[in-house]
């Protein structure tokens, strides 16, 4: 008996032996790469040109209720110059704010509602050079996010690059009657270059709001350096 037993014992162990031999090696798993950084950025030139159309559109936008209300308030034919005119021809300064208010309510309604619900990611510009905004994880930019980098960081703290930015200088100084706007100017020129040289100089090729916001541009559908 105790022979038979050994036996099957070893048979057992052999058969063991025999699967485990058979048995593939698990093989070592692989860190996956981050969508996000498969994605080249978008070169500066298709940023450049972006911007320059949006600077253009933007702005014509952006003016264009001051200029409205100008005209029906004034009844004059001059061109509308700034938010201080109307106050110089006698009318109340809070109209000045009224006709500011709307100028940025038209700049949010470009730079923020249009690549949030119309065109995901893109402004008119954006959208004619083929590249788009993306959170710095690849996934759409929401409200919040184009929040900050449209209005907080470019409207506010670079300001030279956007014409509204003008607009909200000129209301601070019909509120608070201090002249910030000269030095409110100078230091969105000097944040406005330091941003520049960011996105030239860093691989990302990412600007101040951008990382303020934690943002992205890459190219969109069309553009030769897309890769879907």
């Amino acid at each position: 008996m105790g022979k038979k037993k050994s036996k099957k014992m070893r048979s057992h162990v052999q058969i063991g032996e025999a699967a485990a031999l058979e048995m593939p090696l698990a093989s070592p798993v692989k860190a996956k790469t981050p969508a996000s950084a498969l994605v080249v950025p978008a070169p500066p030139l298709s940023r450049l040109y972006a911007y320059a159309i949006d600077w253009a559109v933007g702005g014509v936008v952006s003016g264009f209720p001051a200029v409205l209300l100008y005209a029906a308030v004034t009844r004059r034919n001059d061109m509308f110059s700034d938010l201080y005119i109307f106050e110089a021809l006698g009318y109340p300064w809070a109209v000045g704010m009224v006709a500011g208010a709307l100028c940025i309510l038209a700049s949010v309604l470009y730079f923020v509602v249009v690549p949030l619900r119309v065109w995901p990611g893109q402004t008119l510009g954006k959208r004619i050079a083929h590249i788009k905004v993306l959170r710095e994880d690849g996934t759409a930019a929401g409200p919040l996010c184009l929040v900050i980098r449209q209005v907080l960081a470019g409207f506010l703290l670079e300001g030279s690059g956007f014409v509204v930015a003008r607009y909200i200088r000129e209301m601070a100084v019909l509120a608070t009657r201090v002249d910030v706007n000269y030095y409110w100017e100078i230091a969105g020129m000097v944040i406005t270059l330091i941003s520049g040289i960011l996105a030239l100089a860093l691989p990302s090729r990412r600007a101040l709001h951008d990382y303020l916001a934690r943002t992205r541009v890459v190219p969109a559908e069309g553009h030769p350096l897309y890769r879907g």
